[in-house]
């Protein structure tokens, strides 16, 4: 058995440089050597108290030259030492038994399937001359970028039939010209997994907050966004990978019967307008939702699509008049009303945990929905102590992100909302 040594670290200072000092300072002096790699997560609150770059050069000030280096903005994020909505943590790894390799992808939005040509690529490059058998990748990828309506800034409820049908018609442009609107990771993951198929691998998406205005992601010294970057782990050490949801199916059915030309918008449900349909089937008034209750009401009412024969449990993140705007591509065909509650998330990561009962962890990674921390509020305390209980003085890092998921060989392909994405390295008892 080869001696891993893995640490996570974090720093809570408002100044960017300094932030970035203290981070790469905390990990590796709770690491004591040499780090294989450095996975580097922030709060967007740096964008705003000296920059990136700023926040950057100080991680690479203490860092050992030449260490590869792969993250990006989230909304927030849970270790050892707590849950924090603001600050920056990371999570660095040494293992003589491990080859590390770094990539990354343009222009996500504009070309998912390309990006994911060219992070995969230098994935492989960076393995050519590895020899151990299990190799993991760790995706994270742009998340979507709200549009900014003129005269009403950025919205995510729109009651206007002539400012609905506008954005739809400038949708196509605003994708691949701005590179504003949908993340399309779905895309890129998938893309990712036809080119890498015997790896296993973690998605998650790189947000800014919760208002979805920017984002941005970190390569080496580079401050990036709309890229994919990628870390690439390839060991002899035990690990696997898992998703869980606490979502079920109600008994309420129905059929998409019309979707946008781009997959990401129902228009119709029933072979009726789509959002005063799913007002039927809810029970609901007409004119239930607005901007200011959408999060609230809607999160606990996603939706199972179907997405290339397979289950795909979204929320509705956007509401354009009669249109219901959905994070991933879907198909047209039958879907479901689930149901979700706070408990029920909780159970979903206590699922999750059971699934590694027997590995003894070094240390671990989670993709979580930026909506369980919404939906949780300061009950978030209870998932970081069961995390904690299963870890016990070794480090993890959860995020909170805008969609993910997880692949296996043996398990498949999963892309979520609201779900546990978990990565877990140690030792098979």
């Amino acid at each position: 058995m080869t001696e891993l040594k893995a640490a996570v670290g974090m720093s809570r200072k408002w100044d960017a440089r300094e932030a970035g000092k203290e981070v790469a300072k905390d990990t590796l002096d709770k690491l004591g050597t040499k780090p294989d790699f450095f996975l580097l997560l922030s709060t967007i609150h740096y964008r705003d108290n000296g920059g990136f770059e700023e926040f950057l050069k100080g991680v690479c000030e203490i860092l050992p030259k030449g260490t590869p280096l792969v993250g990006g903005t989230v909304v927030g994020f849970v270790n050892q030492m707590g849950c924090f909505m603001r600050g920056a943590t990371a999570l660095a790894v040494s293992n003589p038994a491990m080859d590390v390799a770094v990539g990354y992808g343009k222009n996500t939005k504009r070309n998912p399937k390309k990006a994911a040509e060219e992070c995969a690529e230098m994935i492989k490059k960076g393995f050519e001359d590895s020899n151990y058998k299990k190799k993991f990748l760790f995706n994270l990828v742009s998340a979507s970028l709200a549009m900014k309506i003129p005269g009403q800034g950025y919205r995510k409820f729109i009651d206007s039939e002539f400012l609905s049908k506008s954005i739809i018609k400038t949708f196509n442009f605003s994708q691949k010209i701005l590179q504003k609107g949908f993340g399309r990771e779905d895309e890129v993951f998938e893309e990712i997994v036809k080119i890498l198929p015997e790896y296993c691998m973690v998605l998650g998406t790189s947000v800014g907050g919760f208002n979805g205005v920017n984002n941005f992601q970190f390569f080496n010294d580079k401050v990036l966004t709309n890229t994919i970057v990628s870390l690439g782990i390839s060991t002899d050490s035990d690990f696997d990978v898992y998703t869980t949801h606490g979502m079920k199916r109600t008994d309420i059915g129905f059929e998409i019967t019309k979707v946008s030309k781009d997959g990401h918008i129902i228009q119709e449900i029933n072979g009726k307008p789509a959002v005063p349909e799913l007002y039927r089937l809810l029970n609901w008034p007409d004119g239930f939702l607005n901007e200011k209750n959408l999060y609230n009401k809607i999160l606990y009412y996603p939706l199972s699509l179907k997405r290339h024969g397979r289950e795909v449990p979204v929320v509705m993140p956007f509401i354009l008049k009669d249109y219901i705007g959905v994070p991933c591509k879907v198909e047209e065909g039958d879907a479901w009303i689930m149901t979700i509650s706070g408990k029920k998330m909780i159970n979903s990561l206590e699922d999750n945990l059971k699934v590694f009962r027997n590995i003894k962890p070094e240390f671990g990674l989670y993709s979580t929905c930026i909506t369980i921390a919404q939906a949780l509020g300061n009950d978030i305390t209870t998932i970081r102590q069961k995390v904690k209980n299963y870890f016990r003085d070794k480090p993890f890092i959860l995020f909170f992100c805008a969609g993910e998921g997880s692949y296996s060989p043996e398990k498949g392909i999963t892309y979520a909302n609201m779900s546990y994405n978990s990565a877990i390295f140690g030792h098979k008892k």
